[in-house]
């Protein structure tokens, strides 16, 4: 088999090996007999904070306590070069004919160039996110440089006007200052690398954040946007992965509603969670789609990468959270999202 496979008996000994096992640690037959499995992981410089999910026991003693274990992420070392890779694992107890657990199987298959495959497709999803987001800002920014052009010219042409009178255009010239900011600003967040910084998060502010960063493309649309945003409680997650879930939520709908249409956004808190929703009335998802949509590269748009609604899943779920849908062709759908509150 050209994946690695490992028997062990209930004492979480090695007691036999394949040879891809051989070739994938660098160790001979021999040798990883006389070793346990927390000795082959040492040898292989797993990464703690990677391999550990909190409060799930080590996947071999998950096996050898009776639990199958399905493709888990570990990130190992390639012992001829030290670079970095990653294989998927699954444990399986194995059991006598009484049906006691006498060991278990381990297969782990190397996913370091798919994983690699993966990251260049998110990449590409989100620089088309960023594109879209870009060209809207930009004639947002282009329409606040005439602003303030404007502005000084009537003040140039008017050098006589009375201190009041000047002011209002002064104030004029401020406030779109400071419109310019908030975009910069905004752009900056969206831009900003969501890996591992969590922190307290407020919903609702990322969420109408989201809506004012996509202002020029769902007005340029001519969708009509409401909001429906209640003060919530904080939740623990990272903000400029949130930002871009929401964005790209936004996106979709402006793309489901090419004549034009109307956008519900809502924040509020439930019983146990933050429930954020977003609400168009556009195309709709048609039926033989919706048991796919957030399936990993599954797409129905030219060009898409089929990573967006998959990626907003994963972060989701990572956060203890979930996101759902509800869709009716013709008459729109909205996506809702559920965030474990900070103090659940």
């Amino acid at each position: 088999m050209p994946e690695s496979v490992v028997i062990v008996d209930s004492n979480s000994r090695i007691v036999d090996a394949n040879t891809a096992t051989t070739h994938l640690s660098g160790l001979s037959r021999e040798k990883l007999l006389s070793m346990d499995v927390g000795e082959f992981s040492r040898h292989m410089e797993g990464e703690p904070q990677t391999n550990l999910v909190r409060f799930q026991k080590p996947i071999v003693a998950r096996a050898l306590s009776g639990e199958p274990v399905g493709e888990e992420r570990r990130a190992i070392r390639d012992p001829k070069t030290g670079n970095p890779m990653e294989v998927l694992v699954t444990a399986n107890p194995i059991r006598d004919e009484q049906n006691h657990i006498i060991g278990a199987l381990l297969i782990a298959r190397d996913v370091t160039e798919l994983k690699n495959l993966q990251q260049r497709l998110a990449d590409l999803d989100r620089h088309q996110a960023i594109g879209q987001v870009a060209a809207g800002i930009a004639h947002d920014f282009n329409n606040t440089l005439q602003t303030i052009s404007q502005a000084v010219a009537v003040l140039e042409m008017t050098p006589t006007r009375t201190a009041e009178e000047r002011k209002v255009f002064l104030d004029m010239i401020q406030n779109a200052v400071r419109r310019g900011a908030e975009v910069i600003s905004r752009i900056r967040d969206y831009l900003r690398s969501g890996t591992s910084a969590i922190g307290e998060v407020d919903v609702c502010a990322l969420l109408n954040d989201s809506i004012e960063l996509t202002r020029p493309m769902w007005q340029a649309a001519g969708v009509t946007v409401h909001r429906d945003l209640k003060r919530t409680r904080l939740i623990r997650g990272n903000s400029a992965d949130l930002r871009r879930v929401f964005t790209n939520l936004i996106i979709n709908s402006l793309q489901a509603m090419p004549k034009g249409g109307h956008i519900t956004f809502g924040c509020e808190d439930d019983d146990r969670a933050v429930h954020a929703w977003v609400r168009d009335t556009g195309l709709g998802i048609a039926p033989e789609v919706r048991r796919r949509i957030f399936d990993p590269y599954f797409t129905t748009k030219a060009g898409g990468t089929g990573l967006g609604l998959s990626g907003a899943q994963k972060i989701l779920l990572e956060l203890g959270g979930n996101i759902t849908f509800q869709s009716e062709q013709g008459k729109g759908t909205q996506f809702d999202l559920y965030f474990p509150k900070k103090d659940t």
